[in-house]
């Protein structure tokens, strides 16, 4: 079914049951621009207020008795929230990374909605500043964005549509006063669509996952001009690359010190590969393991000692229990399973990532959960804290919390809620790290 059938015929559903409830019947065909709009209405009264919620901003929330207003927490305290329409709007949200400015010590969030990126200026945490908009190219709309930072410039790209990827100066959002809409500054369409996108931050290459390039596999741009992009190497020896984390390794595998390192995890492909990427010309494959069960090898976080790593599989997760897959990795060419750690929770794990001795993981329905990394040596994934987005379910499912960031300077986290907003979340007690990060470098 279209999207957009698909959307149109849930909010008429809900529209109709909130009728059934006893609201206010429309006066407008739901049709016409006027009766959209009194649809919209009727529907933000019948939606539980977590799923409309008002503007948080100017002094922190405590966790009291394992809630902040209506959300389940622990060891955490809310910063800030900020609704989605009113930082670009739109139905949907994915992905998002962030930017800090050397010149001005200013944060930003790179907020990635199904239509455009939103820049929110969060160097007071407490109160955050929305600066405007990219649109998408031409206006497109999916449901998958990614985007990344490369020094001061942002790429992004969108996955089932012809996005190609974006470049964008974020130099341009200094000293910006009011919301604007901006222009790329660059396309690149050397590609149409991309799943995800990784940086090396020392090498200056670009790796688009899942993309229309290289049969779906690893497509290797060199960014060191940013507007200039240039396809260097293609990678097309999987089934599907869904997520690939790269960087020159300095690990416990001395026979690859130096060398680029990539983990690529390939979705359908149920494998962990990893690979020397560093002479683009050939690409070599170090290893390709599985692991029992393995149904939709998502994304990983690894230890900052580079001997662990858990994987979040998308779709296993969903068969009672979250899945977190550990492997030892200290030989980069035999890593070995070591134990499946599934979570109490039922909510699926998605993005994670690693500062020192925490893990800070997205798990859709479950909100942002942190971990002791520490751990992961002793097959255990300890949980310190969380802040649930959903209150009412951590069912399996694919809604809310698709992405969270690790701490930025300011000590905040950055969650997002699919098609809600933005929080801003501040570990609190034993959920707070210690260690240097992040981790892998480009995080």
């Amino acid at each position: 079914m279209d999207n957009r059938t698909r959307k149109a015929g849930i909010v008429l559903g809900v529209v109709a049951l909130a009728l059934a409830a006893g609201l206010p019947a429309a006066a407008h065909d739901t049709r016409t621009e006027e009766g959209k709009a009194e649809a919209a209405a009727i529907l933000k009264e019948y939606r539980p207020g977590w799923q409309a919620p008002e503007a948080i901003s100017g002094a922190p929330q405590a966790c009291v008795n394992g809630k902040i207003d209506k959300y389940p927490c622990k060891n955490v305290e809310l910063l800030s929230f900020t609704p989605q329409n009113t930082i670009g709007g739109s139905n949907s949200s994915s992905s998002m990374w962030e930017w800090y400015d050397e010149q001005t010590k200013d944060e930003y969030v790179l907020f990635g909605r199904d239509n455009g990126i939103s820049f929110v200026k969060v160097t007071d945490p407490l109160k955050p500043v929305y600066l405007g908009n990219l649109p998408s190219y031409n206006g497109v709309k999916a449901t998958w964005t990614d985007v990344r930072v490369y020094k001061n410039w942002m790429f992004t790209g969108k996955d089932s549509v012809n996005n190609g990827i974006q470049v964008f100066n974020l130099e341009k959002l200094r000293n910006v006063t009011s919301a604007q809409t901006f222009k790329e500054d660059a396309h690149f369409k050397g590609l149409t669509n991309s799943h995800t996108l990784w940086i090396n931050q020392k090498t200056g290459f670009l790796y688009a996952s899942g993309a229309s390039s290289c049969n779906s596999g690893i497509t290797v741009i060199d960014i060191k001009d940013p507007l200039n992009l240039k396809q260097v190497a293609c990678y097309s020896s999987e089934v599907y690359s869904h997520e690939a984390l790269v960087w020159n390794y300095n690990g416990p595998d001395t026979r690859y010190t130096g060398k680029e390192i990539a983990f690529n995890f390939t979705g359908q492909g149920k494998t962990i590969t990893i690979l020397d990427v560093t002479d683009k010309s050939s690409i070599k494959v170090l290893s390709k393991t599985s692991y029992p069960g393995a149904s939709f090898t998502h994304q990983g976080c690894f230890t900052e000692d580079m001997k662990f790593l858990s994987i979040n599989d998308e779709t296993a997760s969903t068969k009672g229990g979250s899945w977190n897959i550990l492997f030892n990795i200290e030989k980069l060419d035999a890593p070995k399973f070591t134990v499946n750690a599934k979570d109490s929770y039922e909510a699926v794990n998605h993005n994670c990532y690693t500062v020192g001795n925490r893990a800070y993981q997205a798990a859709y329905k479950g909100g942002l959960r942190i971990r002791d990394a520490g751990q992961f040596a002793n097959g255990k994934l300890s949980e310190l804290g969380y802040f649930d987005t959903e209150p009412n379910s951590d069912s399996s499912g694919y809604s809310h919390t698709w992405m969270i960031l690790r701490p930025l300077r300011s000590g905040a986290i950055p969650v997002g809620s699919m098609g809600i907003g933005l929080f801003l979340i501040k570990p609190t007690g034993e959920a707070v790290g210690t260690g240097t990060g992040p981790f892998p470098p480009g995080t």
